[in-house]
């Protein structure tokens, strides 16, 4: 567990053997989950001998079983989300106890955080623009573009139709009268087009000198207000803007309660990520504070991004094309075919095998794009957070959901498997964007549905009605399944699409 240090604090799971503790936190939250919706899933989660090899079959069962019914998604989010909190410990210099023992509020004072503030000089945007290959997209042929993407499966129809909104109401860019905390500073974060437009942004992000430089000159040059903490560390490369959510999110917790205490609407969004089992433990640090801005403002709004490497219910319209398309592979069909008989269905594999009944009578199924690089620890941390949208949702919230496309970021880098499939991808009509573009698209979807919220009833249909997925879901085949063709395209230059 490591000795915590003169004020410091952590979340942790509980005790156990270091190479199998993820694993055991993660079958009991997901086994608690489903237990009261399909005790026979739930034992088969507990009977579950190798994690990293079965999750994948248990998620996608677990989504199945959310779409049922809304009754069904709500309970597994409220049951997902109080095992976790449960399980987890909170440490600090003097105990390790349930996080729901201690008072946060009074734990926080012992390091409180500082405010920074900037104002940026510049005016606000007059208009939706979007950076696309090396140019800029606005109005008209925005419009197109939304068209193309959507057309080709690239976007949903109310993707599309939620950024033509924003496209017709620029006035709303600016975010008057919502204040947005933005936890976490990744690439496809909403934080660098909203302080572009205009917004008064809360953000909450690692120190570090370069990343905080970066932030504040964006920060100036926008038309923004952003909002900061400061860390008053009793070292050099402890203190200055920015705060750590593991291990300083009492203090956030605090922090935020105070700058969330009155004035504009609350937008609370998660946008930290990590890899592995600290991926896990900081999607439950971050529910921690949204669940605390939801308590203690009852007009708080929550954002929430999915990943598309996950899997999702989606209704018969995705399934349809998907169908169709298969249906409509030309002389190509033949031998795809073929390969997948030679395989084992472990190449061409046809999409949504898997149909699921609504209470309505409406279909569903599941889009499954989970590969193996990301890893068990990488869903679940996601769907910790899903699980809070859902709940929201419940209660009546105001709840922004998104789902975002395939981009090529820094982090692609380290995993040259995936690198090559995103590379050849295109013979299979995805599209991989890159993250300014990414995170502009998904910013002005956040604008949209602030501005003109969703009636959707269902907690599936927030993420299925709104999604950039690149073309994944209404790809013919299981994206798992073109995989190691696509990667092989991506290794052959001959095979790459011309600049």
């Amino acid at each position: 567990m490591g000795t915590m240090g003169q004020g410091r604090w952590d979340l942790v799971f509980p005790s156990g053997a270091p190479e199998r503790v993820g694993d055991m936190f993660a079958t009991a939250v997901v086994a608690d989950a489903v237990r009261g919706h399909d005790p026979d899933l739930a034992q088969t989660v507990e009977t579950c001998r190798d994690w990293n090899r079965g999750y994948r079959t248990i998620f996608r069962a677990m989504t199945a079983l959310g779409a049922c019914s809304s009754a069904h998604a709500a309970g597994i989010a409220a049951d997902g989300l109080a095992c976790a909190r449960g399980l987890l410990r909170f440490v600090t210099e003097y105990a390790a106890a349930p996080l729901d023992s201690f008072d946060l509020a009074a734990v926080a004072q012992r390091e409180p955080l500082e405010t920074g503030l900037i104002r940026g000089a510049a005016e606000p945007a007059a208009r939706l623009e979007v950076p696309y290959r090396g140019g800029l997209l606005a109005e008209e042929a925005l419009r197109r573009q939304l068209t193309d993407w959507r057309q080709r499966g690239i976007v949903e129809p109310g993707f599309a139709t939620a950024l033509e909104r924003v496209i017709d109401h620029p006035e709303w860019l600016s975010l008057r009268g919502f204040r947005v905390v933005v936890a976490g500073a990744g690439e496809l974060a909403p934080l660098r087009p909203l302080l572009r437009w205009g917004a008064d942004v809360i953000a909450v992000a690692r120190p570090g000198p370069a990343r905080w430089r970066e932030l504040e000159q964006l920060a100036r040059a926008g038309a923004g207000v952003l909002r900061y903490p400061i860390s008053p560390g009793p070292r050099p490369f402890d203190g200055g803007p920015g705060a750590d959510i593991t291990t300083q999110f009492p203090a956030l917790l605090h922090w935020l309660r105070a700058g969330l205490a009155e004035g504009p609407r609350p937008v609370f969004g998660g946008y930290a990520h990590r890899f592995g089992p600290g991926g896990v433990r900081l999607a439950a640090a971050i529910d921690v504070l949204a669940e605390d801005v939801l308590a203690r403002r009852p007009d708080a709004a929550l954002a929430v991004l999915g990943s598309v490497t996950d899997c999702y219910a989606v209704p018969e319209s995705v399934v349809a094309d998907a169908h169709q398309r298969l249906r409509h592979r030309g002389r190509r069909g033949p031998v795809q075919d073929l390969l997948r008989l030679l395989t084992g269905s472990s190449l061409y594999q046809p999409n949504y095998q898997l149909r699921v009944t609504d209470a309505a009578g409406e279909l569903w199924s599941v889009a499954d794009a989970m590969v193996p690089a990301e890893g068990p620890d990488h869903v679940l941390a996601h769907r910790i957070q899903r699980w809070r949208g859902v709940r929201a949702h419940a209660t009546g919230r105001v709840v922004s959901c998104a789902v975002a496309p395939l981009v090529r970021t820094r982090s692609l880098v380290a995993q040259p498997r995936l690198a090559a499939a995103y590379a050849g991808a295109h013979r299979f009509g995805i599209e991989i964007f890159e993250a300014e573009t990414a995170r502009t698209l998904l910013a002005a979807k956040l604008v949209a549905d602030l501005c003109a919220p969703s009636a959707d009833r269902d907690p599936e249909g927030l993420f299925a009605h709104g999604a950039a997925h690149s073309g994944l879901w209404r790809q013919p085949f299981e994206p798992r399944s073109i995989l190691p063709i696509a990667a092989l395209a991506g290794r052959l230059p001959v095979l790459r699409p011309r600049s």
